[in-house]
C-alpha cells in the first residue's frame, strides 16, 4: 500500500477527530481532481440558501397515555420505530397532537416561520422567546377508547454551535456516520411541509408524495378492476449536498413515480373486498386458482380489526397484516392460553358474542406478537384504503401497464413532474428568500466510444451440446423444433448430440411438480446433463424447473412456446435460443476487444442483494455474486448465498467468496490478479463507511490468506440506480443521453470519486443512469481507467450484443439473488410443517445452494 500521506489532501486533516482521521488514512479512496470535459447536460435542481441565516431546532416529545389492565402505560408516538402504514399513522397522530400545540401557544402562531416533521423535530427560522412548551391533550387527538391523555413538549436543543446556512461543507465528509446532516433534515423538512398539509396527497417512505386527484396535464391513471387498483402520480424528492461549480452546495431533484394502489374504500369489510376479484364467491375454496391469485394480491395487504373494543376504535384500531388464508371458521381449530381446543367461529361466538355469518368462507391467517398464527375472519375486519400495491402483489400485466406508463419521454417526464410537485405542494412558500429553487444546471459530460465486438462469423468459444434433452407438454409439440435449433447451432459453430424428446405430463389436480421431479429422475437416470424446456406461456413451471435443476444437478433452459414458435421466421429469437445455451455451457459467443480484460490480470467481482423478500418477515436474505473466474477473462459467472439481515450483509460470504474466485481464476487460466475490482450493489450513502471498515480489511485478509505477501490493486465501488437524478441531453430540445455517457463533476459528491454513467439505450422512456462512488483504493485511483472499465463491462452480456446499464457482473450478481430468492422461498413453503424446513443458514445454503454442484461452475443463470 501506498503511504498514507500520499492519499489523503492536507486539507482534510482540520475536518475529522484523530480516530477517524488515522481510519480514512489507511482505508478511503480520496477525491482526485477532474478535467473538464465538454458536452451539454442538464440535471434538476439546485437550491440556494441565503446566506448567513441561522436555522433553530427545537425537540418535541409527544407522549400518549393509555389505559390498560396492568394501569396506565405511556408511549412516546415522536420516536417511533414502527413501519408502512403504521408508521404514517404514528406521524398523522404527532402532527393532530401539534396542530393543538399550535392553537394552545400564541408563540407557534407568529415568528418563525415554524415547519414541523411529524416526529421530535421542529425547525424553525427565528427563535421562540421561550425555554419550553407543554401542555396536555385529553380528546381530540385519537378515536382509541383506552386513550386516557396526550402530553406535548418542546424545548430547545444544546448545541455546541448553532446551525447555520454556511454550514454545507459539514454535511459531506470522508466518514459519513459522521457528517451533520441537519441542515438536510431542515432543508427537506421545509420541502415538505406542503404535502403534509394537503389532505389530497399520500405520502410514503417520508420522500415520495402522490396526487389523491388527477393531475393536470398528465394522462388518466391506470384502473385494473380485479381487486380495485389504480394508479397514482407521485414525485420523489432527494436533498443533497454536491461538488458544485466553485463550491459546495445544496441540491434538490424531484423525479416522477407511478404506483399502484390498493383503492378500497372506509368502513368496506374485507369480505366485501373480496367481491372485487373477478371469479371470487362466498363458497369458494381457498386452494383455487382464484383464491391462491388472491393471496398473491393481498400478501402482506393491512386490514383493521373491528369486533369488540376494535369496533370503537374507529380507523384507529390496531391493524394486522394478511399472511395467508386459513379454513373455514368453523373447521380453522386453535389452542386457547389454557390449552383448551377450539375454533374461530366458536371463539368468536364465546368472545365476543358474534355469529358469523360467513361460515362457508376462509379465515385470514396474521401472525399475533407472540410469534404465533392467529385466524380472523374476513368480516370482522375493515380495509384501509390507498395502500401501495407492492411489486410481489401485482400480476405480470399490472407490472407491464405501470412500467409502460412509467416510461414518459424526456421532455414529457420534466413537465409532468413539475405539474406533479405544484399538484402535491412540493413548492416552498414565501421563506424571505431563505430558499430559491434555480432554473436547471447544465453540466458537462463526456460520450465513450463502444468496445469492438469480435465474433467470426459464429461463436468466439462453441461448446458441444451432448446428452441433451428437449421437453415438451403432450400434444403441444413444436413442429420440426430440433432441426431449427440444429441449423441455428451449426452455423453459430456447435457441435451437438441427438437430444432426446421427453414429455411432461399436464398439471393435473396441482400435482405439476410431482411430474416434474419424476421428469428429472428419468434425465438423471439416463445421464442427460441438460435440459430445454418448451412450455406453453399458460402454464407455469419455470420456479419448479429452476429448483429441480439445483435439486437434480441438471442444467436446465426455459423456453415458451409462443416464442419457439417464432424461430422458423426469425432469426434473432432463434440466435437468442442458442446464445443462451451456448453460456450456459460454458462459453463465450463473442469477445469484447478492450484494454482491460486482454491485458491486464484482472479479476472482476459484483455483489448484490435480493430485491424481493423471499420469505416475508425472515431474517434470512439472499445475495449473488459473480466474477470472472472461469478459462477466460470475459466467462462471468455466479451463485447465490443465504446470509442473515444484518447492517452487514454482505460481510459474511466476502472471504469465502474472493478466495474461491482467486483460486478458481488461477486453476483455470493460470492467472495470478494483480488487480482486484469489486462492485457492490445495495450498499446505501449511509453505509459507505461500512464498506471502508469492514468490506475492505476483509478483502486484504483474504489475500494474506493466500499467500502473506500478496498485495494485489483493490478498488472497490458501490453502484445505486435508486438515486433521483434523471440527467437530460440539451441539444435542440430535451433528449436521452447517448450510450456512454459519463458525468463526473459538479454534481458528484465533493468527497468521493464519483460518476454516472448511461450503460443502455432506452427503449421508451428516460434513461437513467447509475451512479458509481469509488469507496476504497489502496493505490491512487485514475478516474478515466474506472469509467472505461465499467463502460466496457456494460457490453459483456453474450447473450445479446447491446450494451446493458450495470457491469454484467452485477448484472449476473442480481440475477442469482433473485434465482436463490425463489429456490428458498419455494422450497421452505412446501416444507413448512415438516421434518425438512430449514431452521439455519448453513443448512439453506448447504442443501438449496450451487456450490458443490456441476451447474454451479457454469453460467447457468444465462
Amino acid at each position: 500500500m501506498a503511504q498514507p500521506t500520499q492519499m489523503v489532501p492536507e486539507a482534510r486533516r482540520t475536518s475529522m477527530g484523530p480516530f477517524h482521521w488515522l481510519r480514512s488514512l489507511f482505508l478511503i479512496a480520496v477525491k482526485m481532481l477532474r478535467s473538464s470535459k465538454s458536452g451539454p447536460t442538464f440535471v434538476r435542481s439546485f437550491l440556494v440558501l441565503k446566506p448567513d441565516t441561522t436555522i433553530y431546532q427545537y425537540m418535541v416529545a409527544i407522549y400518549y397515555v393509555f389505559q390498560t389492565p396492568e394501569g396506565e402505560f405511556r408511549v412516546e408516538m415522536s420516536n417511533s420505530r414502527r413501519k408502512g402504514d403504521d408508521y404514517q399513522r404514528d406521524l398523522a397522530m404527532c402532527r393532530g397532537v401539534y396542530r393543538r400545540a399550535v392553537e394552545h401557544y400564541p408563540q407557534l402562531q407568529t415568528g418563525g416561520p415554524f415547519f414541523y416533521d411529524s416526529q421530535n423535530s421542529l425547525w424553525s427560522l427565528s427563535q421562540l422567546n421561550t425555554e419550553k412548551l407543554s401542555f396536555t391533550i385529553y380528546e381530540g387527538v385519537t378515536n382509541l377508547s383506552n386513550f386516557i391523555k396526550a402530553d406535548f413538549v418542546l424545548y430547545p436543543i444544546e448545541v455546541a454551535k448553532e446551525l447555520s446556512t454556511n454550514d454545507i461543507e459539514n454535511t459531506a465528509t470522508l466518514a459519513p456516520a459522521d457528517a451533520d446532516k441537519r441542515l438536510h433534515q431542515a432543508i427537506a423538512t421545509i420541502l415538505a411541509d406542503g404535502p403534509k398539509a394537503n389532505p389530497d396527497v399520500i405520502t410514503v417512505n417520508g420522500t415520495t408524495h402522490y396526487s389523491v386527484r388527477p393531475v393536470m396535464g398528465a394522462q388518466e391513471a391506470i384502473w385494473f378492476p380485479n381487486g380495485d387498483r389504480s394508479s397514482l402520480l407521485g414525485v420523489t424528492r432527494a436533498v443533497k449536498t454536491m461538488e458544485g461549480f466553485e463550491k459546495q452546495g445544496v441540491f434538490m431533484s424531484n423525479d416522477m413515480r407511478i404506483s399502484l394502489f390498493h383503492t378500497g374504500r372506509s368502513h368496506m369489510t374485507l369480505a366485501d373486498y373480496f367481491r372485487t376479484f373477478q371469479g371470487f364467491h362466498y363458497h369458494l375454496d381457498r386452494n383455487d386458482v382464484v383464491a391462491r391469485n388472491m393471496l398473491k394480491a393481498l400478501k402482506n395487504f393491512r386490514v383493521l380489526l373491528s369486533y369488540g373494543k376494535h369496533a370503537r376504535d374507529g380507523n384507529d384500531a390496531k391493524t394486522i397484516p394478511i399472511r395467508g388464508f386459513g379454513r373455514k371458521p368453523m373447521d380453522q381449530e386453535f389452542t386457547l392460553p389454557d390449552g383448551t381446543l377450539t375454533n374461530v367461529y366458536e371463539y368468536f361466538r364465546n368472545r365476543y358474542n358474534v355469529e358469523l355469518e360467513l361460515t362457508e368462507l376462509w379465515t385470514i391467517e396474521s401472525t399475533v406478537q407472540s410469534g404465533g398464527v392467529g385466524y380472523y375472519p374476513p368480516e370482522l375486519l375493515r380495509v384501509i384504503p390507498n395502500q401501495k400495491v407492492t411489486c410481489q402483489q401485482m400480476t405480470p400485466q399490472e407490472q407491464s401497464a405501470v412500467i409502460r406508463r412509467s416510461a414518459a419521454k424526456p421532455h414529457e417526464r420534466i413537465q409532468t413532474t413539475d405539474n406533479v410537485a405544484a399538484a402535491v405542494g412540493l413548492v416552498p412558500r414565501d421563506l424571505s428568500g431563505f430558499l430559491q429553487i434555480t432554473e436547471p444546471l447544465v453540466v458537462s459530460g463526456i460520450v465513450l466510444k463502444d468496445p469492438i465486438v469480435q465474433n467470426c462469423g459464429g461463436f468466439y468459444d462453441a461448446m458441444r451440446q451432448e446428452k441433451w434433452g428437449i421437453v415438451f407438454l403432450p400434444y403441444q409439440t413444436v413442429r420440426n423444433a430440433e432441426n431449427v435449433l440444429f441449423e441455428e447451432m451449426h452455423r453459430s459453430g456447435m457441435a451437438f448430440d441427438e437430444p432426446r424428446i421427453m414429455y411432461l405430463e399436464p398439471d393435473s389436480q396441482f400435482q405439476g411438480e410431482f411430474q416434474i421431479h419424476r421428469l428429472f429422475q428419468e434425465a438423471k437416470d439416463n445421464g442427460i446433463k441438460f435440459l430445454l424446456f418448451i412450455i406453453p406461456s399458460s402454464i407455469d413451471y419455470q420456479t419448479e424447473v429452476k429448483v429441480c435443476e439445483q435439486y437434480y444437478d441438471i442444467l436446465t433452459q426455459y423456453v415458451k412456446k409462443e416464442t419457439a414458435l417464432k424461430m422458423r421466421h426469425q432469426r434473432d429469437t432463434r440466435a437468442n435460443i442458442i446464445q443462451k445455451m451456448n453460456m450456459k455451457l460454458g462459453g463465450l459467443n463473442f469477445k469484447v476487444v478492450n484494454d482491460y480484460l486482454d491485458k491486464e490480470n484482472l479479476l472482476i467481482m459484483g455483489y448484490s442483494l435480493s430485491k424481493t423478500p423471499g420469505l416475508g418477515d425472515s431474517e434470512v436474505t439472499t445475495v449473488g455474486y459473480a466474477s470472472n473466474f472461469m478459462d477466460h477473462p470475459q466467462k462471468f459467472a455466479g451463485s447465490y448465498k443465504f446470509v442473515e439481515r444484518t447492517d452487514e450483509t454482505f460481510s459474511t460470504i466476502i472471504h469465502e467468496t474472493l478466495r474461491h474466485s482467486l483460486q478458481k481464476a488461477r486453476r483455470a487460466r493460470n492467472m495470478r490478479a494483480e488487480k482486484v475490482v469489486i462492485y457492490f450493489n445495495g450498499i446505501s450513502e449511509g453505509q459507505l463507511a461500512m464498506v471502508n471498515e469492514v468490506y475492505a480489511p476483509q478483502c486484504i485478509e483474504t489475500f494474506q490468506s493466500l499467500r502473506k505477501d500478496y498485495a494485489p490493486e483493490l478498488i472497490i465501488l458501490a453502484a445505486s440506480k435508486t438515486h433521483n437524478e434523471r440527467l437530460y441531453l440539451d441539444s435542440r430540445g430535451v433528449h436521452n443521453l447517448p450510450i456512454g455517457t459519463i458525468v463526473d463533476t459538479t454534481i458528484v459528491s465533493p468527497v468521493f470519486n464519483e460518476f454516472y454513467h448511461v450503460g443502455a439505450k432506452a427503449i421508451q422512456g428516460t434513461a437513467k443512469p447509475v451512479k458509481y462512488t469509488v469507496v476504497y483504493s489502496n493505490r491512487p485511483v485514475k478516474m478515466e481507467w474506472v469509467e472505461g472499465l465499467t463502460n466496457t463491462l456494460c457490453h459483456e452480456h453474450q447473450i445479446i450484443k447491446t450494451p446493458i446499464s450495470i457491469p454484467v457482473p452485477l448484472y449476473i450478481a442480481a440475477e442469482c439473488a433473485k434465482r436463490g430468492c425463489a429456490i428458498l422461498e419455494h422450497r421452505q413453503r412446501l416444507a413448512v410443517g415438516t421434518r425438512n424446513f430449514l431452521t439455519t443458514v448453513a443448512e439453506m445454503n448447504r442443501n438449496y445452494g450451487y456450490d458443490e454442484t456441476h451447474c454451479g461452475r457454469t453460467r447457468y443463470n444465462a
